[in-house]
């Protein structure tokens, strides 16, 4: 109660007729703890530890409303913004770096605008057991995108358990992680920075059905991307994951591959890469979990690029909002993989040749 009458307050000072007709939510959630690094990849680059925030998942705070149209329509809004909570800074990406849409949804089904989470994003939340979090997640050694900047998407009404996800982004921008989307900007930059006097220089569309009865989800994603203003390159994507909940054990996997026209050092890329997972319930409030993947560059002149984790951890629910997790994980890569890191946010350096490294994370998050 105390949340929505302070952001109702917020928005009676920035709109009056807002505050008359909205009814807006903060939310929000903050993650903290411990993380340890070894790597034997750059020499100059030894064991770490520090203390470190946003690792199981991102530190953010939101606003989010709906107003009723009648007739069974409502639009809604969501503006979300991350920031760092060890060193009590704001993200330098802007000012909603995580998301910012206007919907408008009825029985036909929602039609959204803005900044999102991409499809595939979305599928690794679900079938991953560590999510998009961790050093255990296995989109470490993975190439995906994460969120579409200027997009259009329609997330159709559920069929009998099947809904499908449509949409197309105009600038998909440069939220990716473990590579570019193609790298299809001139000079090598991440896709989204627009070449000046064009609009539009990278475009994508994609499609994801996702189907789920009971225990049972099966999801697929198809995704094209196009630097349409600088060259003809492109980037197709296709992953399918499912999941099956046993009620003893939830097991878990995805299978991906990513032809992409441009190249990286001269090598083009032709990447597979999988993952499977398992979820052991303990009582009442425990969970363990595990999972490992490999990804691989087939592409001619890769030289056998691969790279290979497994994880493990286990997290423990002290409330519906809170929550502790412990996390070990580590990876081995060979012929020069560029998908490598096991956690950026320990000044991971090591995006190229060859090695290992494994890393450790303790830590306690609280959403609100």
């Amino acid at each position: 109660m105390q949340k929505k009458l302070i952001a109702l307050a917020i928005a009676g000072l920035v709109s009056a007729p807002a505050f008359a007709q909205s009814n807006v939510t903060i939310y929000g959630l903050v993650d903290m703890g411990f993380a340890y690094r070894t790597d034997n990849i750059v020499s100059t680059v030894g064991s770490k530890s520090a203390i470190d925030s946003g690792m199981a998942a991102g530190n953010r705070i939101g606003f989010k409303g709906t107003e009723d149209l009648g007739n069974g329509l409502k639009a809604g809004f969501v503006v979300e913004q991350g920031f760092f909570a060890d060193s009590g800074t704001g993200r330098s990406d802007g000012l909603a770096s995580r998301q910012s849409y206007l919907s408008l949804s009825g029985g036909f089904g929602t039609v959204a605008v803005g900044r999102m989470y991409s499809p595939q994003d979305s599928m690794y939340f679900r079938f991953d057991p560590f999510s998009n979090g961790t050093v255990g997640q296995m989109s470490n050694i993975a190439t995906k995108e994460v969120r579409l900047n200027n997009a259009v998407a329609y997330i159709s009404p559920s069929f009998s358990g099947l809904s499908v996800t449509l949409g197309y982004s105009t600038d998909v921008g440069e939220n990716q992680s473990g590579g570019s989307f193609g790298n299809d900007v001139a000079g090598g930059a991440s896709v989204g920075n627009e070449a000046a006097g064009n609009v539009g220089d990278v475009r994508a569309w994609v499609i994801n059905p996702m189907y789920t009865n009971g225990p049972l989800t099966v999801a697929l994603n198809y995704h094209e991307v196009e630097a349409a203003k600088i060259s003809d390159n492109k980037t197709k994507v296709f992953d399918i994951g499912g999941s099956y909940d046993f009620g003893v054990v939830k097991l878990a996997g995805m299978y991906g591959t990513r032809e992409d026209d441009d190249t990286v050092a001269g090598v083009a890329t032709d990447i597979q890469q999988w993952f499977v997972g398992i979820t052991v319930p303990v009582g009442a409030a425990g969970k363990v979990l595990a999972g490992y993947g490999q990804a691989e560059n087939d592409a001619t002149g890769a030289n056998g690029a691969d790279a290979e984790m497994w994880s493990i951890g286990y997290n423990h629910a002290l409330s519906k909002r809170t929550g502790l997790y412990a996390v070990y994980a580590d990876v081995s890569n060979s012929g020069g993989v560029a998908n490598t890191g096991l956690n950026k946010s320990l000044g991971d350096a090591s995006y190229s040749g060859q090695g290992y490294q494994e890393g450790f994370q303790v830590g306690v998050r609280h959403s609100f």
